[in-house]
């Protein structure tokens, strides 16, 4: 879980707009597909938007063979995702305060994993000035893993509520995929009631737990 978010944590590091090294970066993008996402990198840049989340969708793709004219598409709904999430940000921050690019591109990687707009809002929410990433990705594999979506967001505003940041976070997600594994049949709410009563001492994880692929966009 933890590799997964590195990678959405180096995206969010990254995510300035595109100077002169696009072309360069964007080299292997099949000439079929580069004009169009080329354009649609400019009118990132020109909306002040995050582009690194944008060029890495198209290196990933490229690196796939997807086809060119769906390698536009998933560049473009990955332009829909950021703006959609730059809304949802400047939602849920204090009035008068800027929308953090990194902010944008971890919700934007949280929609392309398929997180309701709201539940994305509200944790963002409950600590605007901090990164949401990890809040968001560990919702997102409680998800994976059959949790109720409002429930597994309930279960890491208690844990934050409770003093637990960053991969903290990750470590209560990781507790309860482990309980939900283990034998004798437990539910999902067996699952969320037996960490809940952990917090805020959830251990680290010591053993590996069954990962879902991320639901991509």
């Amino acid at each position: 879980m933890r590799l997964t978010l590195s990678l959405v944590l180096s995206c969010v590091a990254a995510s300035s707009p595109l100077t002169a090294q696009s072309p360069t970066r964007l080299a292997r993008v099949p000439d079929a597909a580069r004009p169009a996402i080329d354009s649609l990198i400019a009118i990132a840049v020109a909306e002040s938007l995050p582009t690194e989340p944008l060029v890495q969708k198209a290196l990933e793709g490229t690196a796939k063979g997807v086809p060119p004219d769906r390698l536009v598409s998933g560049v473009r709904r990955g332009l829909l995702q950021l703006r959609e999430a730059r809304t949802i940000v400047a939602r849920a921050m204090p009035a008068g305060q800027s929308v953090p690019e990194g902010h944008v591109a971890a919700v934007a990687a949280a929609l392309a994993r398929g997180l309701n707009p709201t539940v994305v809002e509200r944790l963002v929410a409950v600590a605007p000035s901090e990164p949401p990433a990890p809040a968001l990705h560990a919702t997102a594999d409680l998800m994976a893993h059959g949790f109720n979506a409002d429930s597994a967001a309930d279960l890491l505003v208690e844990a934050h509520d409770k003093g637990l940041r960053g991969d903290r976070l990750l470590d209560v997600a990781t507790a309860a995929n482990h309980e939900l594994q283990r034998a004798g049949g437990r539910t999902q709410a067996d699952a969320l009631a037996k960490v809940r009563a952990m917090l805020p001492n959830v251990p680290a994880p010591v053993t590996p737990v069954t990962h879902h692929a991320p639901k991509g966009s």
